[in-house]
């Protein structure tokens, strides 16, 4: 008989396996902390036919007990390790589209495990996910962040990277029988590493009230390069928001 465990599987079980640490560390830790604001955020589209993207978001960089909320992911500390915690995570990467003359893809659902471990040298923070959505891919995901402290401003430099499975990039990037026809080519990926650095810039203006700047670039690999649908293989982010620190 064969034993086929699959990451969908591994993300569901560690989910309910939380939910038996989750009641008492809330009741131990219940307390409100960290950035609640509002901001823009601007990103370059990799695809062709794509416009840029500028759009208002809620920025939410906090702690509840367990439960987190750090920009982009959502999740619940599980267990206590080294310098921080196992967690259970999930993200939201807006990462479809619907450009001209090519296939609607739809936004991924990742959802995983991964830890954040605040050292005195810097935090590293390492995540594994599972794409629930229409790619069924895997992202692994790894990066490092240190802190400069400059009176009123901190800088929080980072560098990183990201793998992307034969699944995701084959959904994201590949061709469609639709795209081949229009495009006159046909693609199908394998998987991808992509690199990015980063910087986030923390002003304080009063006690509580902050702004945050971050920007990042993105490098993909070849195999995402490669696609007919992309253009280039650099993409440019950038967020903008003021916040109240609780």
């Amino acid at each position: 008989m064969n034993l086929v465990i699959s990451p969908a599987r591994i993300c569901a079980f560690t989910a309910a396996m939380s939910l038996l640490h989750v009641n008492a560390a809330w009741a131990a830790e219940a307390a409100l902390s960290g950035d609640l604001g509002i901001g823009a955020s601007w990103s370059q589209s990799q695809i062709r036919g794509e416009r840029e993207r500028t759009s208002a978001m809620p920025y939410l960089d906090l702690e509840y007990g367990p439960a987190f909320a750090r920009v982009d992911t959502f999740g619940v500390k599980v267990l206590p390790v080294a310098y921080g915690h196992i967690e259970v995570v999930g993200q939201y990467r807006h990462d479809g589209y619907k450009a001209a003359n090519l296939g609607k893809r739809q936004d991924s659902l990742p959802f995983g495990m991964g830890t954040l471990q605040i050292t005195p040298i810097g935090a590293f923070d390492v995540r594994v996910y599972h794409d629930f959505g229409k790619s069924a891919g895997t992202l692994w995901q790894a990066r490092y962040l240190a802190e400069l402290s400059l009176g009123r401003v901190t800088l929080y430099p980072e560098i990183g990277a990201e793998y992307q499975s034969r699944r995701y990039t084959r959904y994201y990037y590949g061709t469609t029988e639709a795209d081949a026809a229009t495009l006159a080519r046909n693609y199908q990926p394998g998987s991808a590493v992509n690199v990015f650095a980063g910087l986030l810039i923390d002003t304080r203006i009063t006690q509580h009230w902050y702004t945050h700047l971050y920007v990042r670039r993105t490098v993909v690999g070849d195999s995402v390069a490669d696609s007919p649908l992309v253009r280039g293989k650099g993409r440019n982010t950038a967020l903008l928001a003021a916040g109240y620190r609780f």
